[in-house]
Formats: structure tokens, sequence, C-alpha cells
């Protein structure tokens, strides 16, 4: 049974949109899938703030691919892609992070989904509010739309995504 992977996505070094339609090419080939994308939003970073705005969107798709085998593979192209991280909320070319698994909930020394802050981000929040607005985080019982009124949006539309049907 195909399950729904939703995935953020974002880049402040280099050319920032080049990377994040890179890794989504990179997401779609790996999945052997077609992805629904959001929007693209500059922010500001998050938890270091003295460095360049991110680009940020998100993604989902459907996979019978389990969820430790999405995780590998999300890293995969992050290496593959040759992404730089220096430390902890610090710049980098790409960041793929995975945000849920339709709604499992799983927590491991590697992974946690739902994605432990995503609740209190905006430049996570924004993008998922595109193309996934009713979805219910499965801990905080919420929606996507409900979310997002929690947090202060600080994101600036970068660019509209090309239509998804």
């Amino acid at each position: 049974m195909k399950k729904k992977l939703v995935l953020s996505l974002g880049s402040n070094l280099g050319n920032r949109y080049a990377f994040i339609l890179r890794a989504i090419k990179e997401i779609e080939k790996s999945f052997d899938t077609k992805s629904i994308i959001a929007n693209f939003y500059e922010t500001p970073p998050w938890g270091k703030v003295n460095q360049p705005q991110f680009i940020n969107t998100a993604v989902y798709c459907y996979t019978d691919i389990p969820i430790l085998q999405c995780f590998d593979k999300i890293q995969t192209i992050e290496e593959g892609m040759k992404s730089f991280k220096a430390e902890k909320w610090g710049p980098r070319t790409i960041d793929i992070d995975l945000l849920f698994y339709e709604s499992d909930i799983l927590r491991t020394d590697d992974l946690i989904v739902p994605h432990h802050h995503l609740h209190e981000r905006a430049f996570v929040l924004k993008p998922l509010q595109d193309i996934l607005p009713n979805f219910i985080h499965p801990l905080e019982n919420k929606t996507i739309n409900q979310l997002i009124k929690n947090v202060v949006d600080d994101t600036i539309l970068f660019l509209k995504a090309v239509d998804n049907e």
C-alpha cells in the first residue's frame, strides 16, 4: 500500500533555487514518482541567524518504500549532491527533511517522524499549507492550516510552483 511521503527542502548556499530543483528531480528519480511541489519561499535562517537567507519548499509523493529506506534514499540524495552542512542549523547547499510518512509515528536514534519541530517553523508550514492545508499532524491533532496560525509568518514568496496537475 502506497503512503504519502512529505519532505521539506531548503538551501542557502550557492544557486539555492537550482539546488532545490535538482533535489526534486533526484527525489522523483529515486522514488520513481511524480511529486506535488509547493511554492518556493525566501526565509530567514532558524537557529543560527548569522547566515544567508534560505529558499524553502515542500513536496509530497506516494511510495510503497518502507520509511527507513526512504530516509536512506534521502540521505543518499543529499550526499550525491555533495550537500555541505558545516554545523547544526548552519548554512547548507541542500537540506531535505522527512516531515511525514502518511500519519505514521516513528522515533529512532537517527529519525523522528513527524519531524519534531515542524509545527514551530513557518518555513516548513507555509509550503505545506500550499499543498496539504488540511493534512492533520498526527501528534498535534491539528491541520497545517491550524498550525500555521500559531507561528509568525516571516516567509516571502520567492516563486510560485508550476501547476501540479
